[in-house]
């Protein structure tokens, strides 16, 4: 069932409950009330509220820790927090949650295939964020972004596409985000790693560098192939399943090697996760894994050109490039938008192949 039919039918039936939709690890849910769509959540990382004020400049990284960890301390809504400190009026967060729930659902529509399941009467006792949304409106736009998303990928390929920029290129009248991806790209930056910097959905950076290639800014460099996403789930079983042979062997640092794997195809992965925290535990008196402690400091053992040379995943990067000999680990999981669990994972990687250490 596509999806704008299946909202469609929600709205037409008057439908009233949750609407849950996956794709792999991604989950989201859209509430309705009598056929009116009215909130919405989603587990993805890069679709919170303060990664969203980031990618839109409302934010800094910095201001956003330091919510956070008021947030943390004082269990406050985030977005009053930043409406008591000045950064945000009440309209301009009601707003831009509004825009924020929109891009999470047309992200969907780019999906393409996943899982539905709708739950009559079944809404959460508490919703924190109301934003009635045009169901009709959010269709036609979903759709659109179908066929720009056509566009974009016979253009760009795939995620780990990388750019080159036209030195001649003629920068007036850019916004500094354009300068910043322009600068992304001629640094050799592929359209995933884009998409990090830019704390957004891959629909928003490839469309923002659709239209720099189509004014000339930037061309194709290198158009490499990606992993589709049904053998990154067969490689997802594949580990488990390596993993509980090797646990069940006693082979613990295979078998912890196999769940970190899987965690980084996903990283909310509960059985990974459960096993990972047990195989931790029975290592910890026969060899140290370097437990990652989350208050320290991490500080590069490697210089900038060194770390250039080395072939690192976009996430790698993006962790390294947060390093700054002041952030302690806890900080940089705040800024970051991954999962917790996948971070501590790429510190664990970098620990391990010796390009960090902590302060004493």
């Amino acid at each position: 069932m596509h999806l704008g039919d299946l909202l469609q039918w929600c709205g037409t039936n008057l439908k009233t409950g949750t609407l849950r939709l996956n794709r792999g690890p991604i989950e989201k849910q859209l509430f309705f009330k009598e056929g009116r769509l009215f909130s919405s959540t989603s587990n993805s990382p890069r679709e919170t509220l303060g990664q969203f004020l980031i990618r839109t400049a409302k934010i800094t990284e910095e201001q956003l820790f330091k919510a956070l960890i008021r947030q943390d301390r004082n269990h406050e809504p985030l977005g009053q927090i930043l409406i008591g400190d000045g950064l945000l009026s009440d309209d301009e967060l009601s707003g831009l949650l509004r825009i924020k729930t929109e891009e999470s659902i047309y992200d969907c529509f780019l999906w393409p295939d996943g899982d539905f399941v709708f739950e009559e009467d079944r809404l959460p006792e508490k919703i924190s964020v109301y934003v009635p949304l045009d169901l009709t409106a959010l269709i036609l736009e979903g759709l659109r972004r179908t066929d720009d998303w056509d566009r974009i990928w016979k253009t760009f390929g795939s995620r780990v596409t990388t750019f080159s920029t036209n030195s001649q290129h003629d920068a007036a009248g850019l916004s500094e985000e354009d300068r910043r991806i322009l600068d992304l790209a001629s640094h050799g930056k592929n359209l995933g790693e884009i998409a990090l910097e830019l704390h957004a959905v891959d629909f928003y950076a490839a469309s923002r560098l659709l239209e720099l290639h189509e004014r000339g800014l930037v061309r194709v460099d290198a158009v490499k192939e990606e992993i589709p996403f049904e053998q990154q789930m067969e490689d997802l079983q594949e580990e488990l399943r390596q993993g509980v042979v090797c646990f069940n062997a006693g082979q613990y640092p295979e078998a912890l090697a196999a769940f970190d794997a899987a965690l980084s195809i996903d990283p909310r992965n509960k059985y990974a996760r459960l096993f990972t925290m047990k195989i931790q535990k029975l290592m910890e008196d026969i060899e140290s894994i370097g437990a990652i402690p989350l208050d320290g400091i991490p500080i590069l053992k490697v210089t900038l050109a060194e770390l250039a040379d080395l072939e690192l995943d976009p996430q790698e990067g993006f962790v390294l490039s947060r390093i700054n000999g002041e952030w302690s680990v806890r900080s940089i999981l705040k800024i970051c938008p991954m999962h917790q669990e996948e971070v501590l994972v790429i510190f664990k990687r970098l620990l391990n192949n010796a390009l960090i250490e902590f302060q004493q």
